[in-house]
């Protein structure tokens, strides 16, 4: 059996001011291209579909665009929601969708959502889809109805103990969470979504399954074992990710002790540059540098001190779709009029969470959002166990915080 394995299409994203309509939809084309070329019995979507849990009617449209594509061509299509979707929203006609054999995972449930597909030799694989999980919806009433689960890890084991799993079958698990083997992180891009070390979960809650489909972390790896693997995210979302390669992971299996993948050449409408240098270095390489409309560029200056028309003379040579960035290891730097050197982790807490929150959702907190997230600061301040930006705060405490203010706007405004 074969079949695609994506995750974290993130469709309605941006690239700084950005637009990636038109790159993600040329992307589709792509992909179903591959399909055409490769004919997998199924896709694999490992969540975060959307770039945010209230998307806007571009993404929606892409969306659309990739499953017709995919219900034309009869593949099975697998999709969980992550933590940047809404699983009410994703799933909404999931049952009408069945008739064209893609299958949504809705909220977590007790029992999660299995398809068991057989290929056109017999052989029959089951996929379980498990939708972003944190503690506090697994211990909900009508999942677990449990009060003892302190930890990502010890949610995912729960939950997973009562799936009723042939271990003689093979088994396929979709998940979207962050994964470490034994302590070992998995390797990160600046792209996601991420605070500290929250949501961790051990390779080795997976065992029993035969291939886990990954989602949550942009750059495509294994972790803990080549069967536990993260696809990485299809399209360059950050800049940090400008050394990666974007492929198209493939994933044969052959029997329960024969399981392969394969990375495949994708077209991409744009790539990464990132010319680093001083101002009249990086003019210089741009004079020369052919085909930059096929990149998105982001250029790293070195200068001590920048003339006031430093910006102007870039976009003149690079186009006006570049993103200028200082180098901050470059001694005794100085910033151009209007340039900033506050980075994100160096903001207040609420702050950031705030940004999170618009990222997420698509929209402002409310006001008793804000006045909820500010009583919550002020117990930190005067409380005697103070957490800070170093200090890793009990992923239950943060879970319940993120829950209770998400909850917020369906129960209180």
């Amino acid at each position: 059996m074969k079949f695609f394995h994506l995750g974290d299409l993130h469709f309605g994203k941006t690239l700084g001011e950005i637009s990636l309509q038109e790159d993600q939809s040329y992307w589709i084309d792509r992909l179903l291209e591959k399909a055409d070329e490769e004919r997998p019995d199924a896709v694999l979507i490992a969540g975060d579909v959307y770039d945010r849990a209230n998307p806007g009617p571009e993404a929606m449209q892409l969306y659309e665009k990739l499953l017709y594509g995919l219900a034309a061509r009869r593949i099975w299509t697998l999709i969980i929601p992550g933590n940047h979707d809404s699983a009410i929203r994703l799933s909404c006609t999931t049952e009408l969708l069945q008739d064209n054999h893609i299958y949504i995972a809705g909220p977590v449930s007790k029992e999660l959502k299995h398809v068991t597909i057989t290929d056109e030799n017999g052989f029959a694989v089951t996929f379980w889809m498990m939708p972003y999980i944190y503690p506090s919806l697994v211990e909900a009433p009508e999942v677990l109805n449990r009060d003892d689960l302190n930890s990502y890890d010890a949610a995912a084991r729960a939950l997973l103990a009562e799936q009723a799993i042939d271990r003689d079958a093979c088994n396929v698990l979709i998940a979207h969470q962050n994964i470490l083997a034994g302590g070992k992180k998995p390797e990160h891009s600046e792209s996601e979504t991420i605070i500290g070390g929250l949501g961790e979960i051990d390779y080795s809650a997976f065992d029993t399954f035969d291939y886990v489909a990954l989602g949550h972390i942009h750059n495509a790896q294994s972790i803990g074992k080549n069967t536990v693997r993260y696809s990485g995210c299809p399209l360059y979302y950050d800049f940090s990710e400008v050394n990666r390669e974007k492929k198209l992971t493939v994933v044969t299996i052959q029997d329960k002790d024969h399981i392969s993948y394969n990375l495949l050449d994708i077209s991409l409408m744009h790539k990464l540059l990132q010319p680093r240098g001083t101002l009249q270095e990086v003019l210089d390489f741009g004079k020369k540098f052919k085909h930059k409309e096929k990149f998105y560029i982001q250029i790293i200056l070195k200068n001590k001190d920048l003339p006031m028309n430093a910006t102007e003379q870039i976009r003149d040579v690079y186009g006006s779709q570049i993103d200028i960035k200082p180098d901050f290891d470059t001694p005794d730097y100085t910033p151009a009029t209007g340039e900033t050197g506050i980075s994100a982790s160096e903001k207040p807490i609420d702050q950031q969470f705030a940004a999170f929150y618009q990222r997420m959702q698509n929209e402002l907190l409310s006001d008793v959002q804000e006045q909820v997230l500010q009583k919550v600061m002020e117990q930190q301040e005067h409380s005697e166990t103070r957490y800070s930006l170093v200090d890793k705060i009990p992923e239950k405490e943060s879970d319940e915080l993120f829950d209770a203010l998400l909850k917020l706007t369906e129960e209180d405004e």
